[in-house]
């Protein structure tokens, strides 16, 4: 009986310290820090990242979130509900910062992972019906690297984004986005 008290408080304390408590209202910064880390950490943090973009998108197909939001909806702050907002707050706090690490986009080792984390997190706003920001990001990725042969033949896992290539995700993310309804 005493084990498990005890195991119970530990479980409490850890959660508590965890941030998973409603009550925890940390200040998140507001980009990690990325500029201390070497490229193999870079890496990995771009592998994570990746992952849980693909969880996102995954999750976002299943609830088929697809319905647009209105440009009443877009213009309102995310209150911090609902699956919009979860990967609004994800795509803004760990995805953004690496795609505007300097460091990172022009590394050989990270630069083809950068792109690949800049299409997937349009894909997941488009599949989330968060379709300005979608094109923001897909614009991005345009001026980034349209006219750069390696990236845009690169192959991907087709679970990720639907397509074997990223110039071919690129192209129908676009007809997605900017075609005439």
């Amino acid at each position: 009986m005493r084990k498990q008290a005890l195991l119970l408080g530990v479980a409490v304390l850890i959660l508590a310290l965890s941030g998973c408590c409603a009550c925890n209202k940390a200040d998140w910064p507001k980009a990690p820090v990325l500029g201390h880390m070497s490229i193999p950490q870079k890496k990995l943090y771009l592998e994570n990242v990746r992952q849980n973009l693909k969880v996102f998108r995954l999750t976002a197909l299943e609830l088929d979130t697809h319905r647009r939001m209105t440009p009443e909806e877009a213009q309102k702050p995310c209150n911090g509900q609902g699956f919009r907002c979860e990967v609004q707050k994800y795509v803004e706090l760990y995805a953004m910062p690496i795609l505007q690490d300097a460091e990172a986009q022009q590394h050989v080792e990270t630069r083809l992972e950068v792109a690949k984390v800049n299409l997937l997190s349009a894909f997941i706003y488009e599949e989330t019906g968060q379709d300005s920001r979608a094109r923001k990001l897909l614009k991005l990725f345009n001026k980034r690297y349209k006219k750069d042969t390696a990236i845009q033949n690169a192959v991907v896992d087709p679970t990720e984004m639907g397509c074997t290539r990223l110039a071919e995700g690129a192209a129908s993310l676009e007809a997605k986005l900017f075609t005439p309804n």
